[in-house]
């Protein structure tokens, strides 16, 4: 029996339509009546339905609210909806097709109309029931053969760390596993897809991109059930070695900014320019410049002017400098050029600033 909740803020169909048809006779019982999107929301937490019946106008959260809802803050994506709508609002009900809402119902609710609506879905519901029993079942036997293979987490290392001859070692040793345990090849599959999706979120969380280590035609042939065991160890290996240089380029990026943030930290007040911090690390300008903003999100010399603003603010606040005298301490040689950045920055100027501060 499917579970059905009906959203409304007209009484007459919150009432009428539960009594409408034999709900049970297609397989369908009522579970909740919500007057409003809001209202569903809070009932939705104390039992999920499997089907939601909702009106596009209503108070504090409409159906369109309602359905964003679902869809994007509870990640449910397939919760079948069928939209109720007045005649005049069709064109406006039409919208909700961007959600994956098919179903519609032009109010007053015609039964026939109503009861093919409820066995289209009923038959979806059906399909995805079957999946699911099936799904873990796979699962179920799965875990009763999954194999705790310790040379995972060490490749996972050798990968942060850059070394492709531990790398191709640990690999070998991995599918020499397989061929001793005589692994079958989905579950092979398994174990593989369950590293390469640690592999890949390793790589977001050092700021890198998916994308830099695998191209999306080679992940398919992977997820695929590739019969020949070298020509998968082979792709597999390459994936890994291109990560592990990969996250080796990242580290040394990160490396060479970190070096340049630490020293405009502590030197932001000299006449800071790219060229002389590209001579100091033996970097090529133009190189420093582009790794530098894919790195912070901001060219350098606004790095720059962020730290002695930064400064400027503090020596505001805990000295009684004059704005010259500041716009000096930090490095602006022209106190006008410093209050301009200032008042761009804090929209008001290093004075006002001040007397708020101290106000506050």
């Amino acid at each position: 029996m499917y579970k059905v909740m009906i959203v409304d803020d007209e009484p007459s169909i919150r009432t009428g339509l539960p009594k409408i048809i034999d709900w049970e006779a297609y397989d369908f019982s009522i579970s909740a009546v919500a007057r409003n999107g809001d209202d569903a929301v809070q009932k939705l937490k104390l039992d999920y339905p499997d089907l939601i019946i909702t009106d596009i106008k209503m108070p504090i959260l409409d159906g369109f609210g309602l359905i964003h809802y679902i869809r994007k803050d509870l990640n449910d994506s397939k919760m079948p909806f069928i939209i109720l709508s007045g005649y005049d609002e069709f064109e406006y009900a039409k919208k909700a097709l961007k959600y994956n809402v098919k179903s519609y119902l032009i109010k007053p609710v015609d039964e026939e109309e109503l009861i093919t609506l409820l066995n289209e879905i009923r038959k979806d519901l059906s399909q995805e029931d079957e999946f699911a029993e099936f799904y873990q079942q796979r699962v179920d036997k799965f875990n009763h053969n999954y194999l705790v293979i310790e040379e995972f987490n060490l490749l996972a290392e050798a990968i942060e760390n850059n070394q492709p001859e531990e790398v191709k070692k640990l690999i070998e040793l991995i599918f020499h596993r397989f061929t001793e345990e005589k692994l079958h090849p989905n579950l092979v599959q398994i174990h593989l897809g369950n590293f390469l999706f640690k592999l890949y979120s390793l790589v977001n969380e050092l700021g890198g991109t998916v994308e830099a280590i695998d191209s999306k035609e080679r992940l398919l042939v992977l997820a695929a059930h590739i019969s020949n065991a070298n020509r998968l160890k082979n792709m597999f290996t390459e994936v890994c070695l291109t990560a592990a240089h990969y996250l080796g380029e990242l580290k040394k990026s990160c490396r060479i900014i970190n070096r340049v943030k630490q020293y405009v930290e502590k030197y932001y007040y000299k006449n800071l320019k790219l060229k002389d911090m590209a001579e100091l690390l033996y970097l090529n300008p133009a190189y420093l410049g582009q790794l530098f903003k894919k790195e912070t999100g901001m060219p350098f010399c606004q790095y720059v002017n962020e730290q002695r603003l930064q400064n400027a603010k503090k020596l505001l606040l805990r000295t009684d400098l004059a704005i010259y005298q500041i716009a000096e301490r930090v490095g602006y040689k022209n106190v006008d050029y410093f209050i301009y950045k200032f008042k761009e920055k804090e929209n008001c100027t290093p004075l006002e600033y001040k007397n708020k501060q101290i106000k506050a």
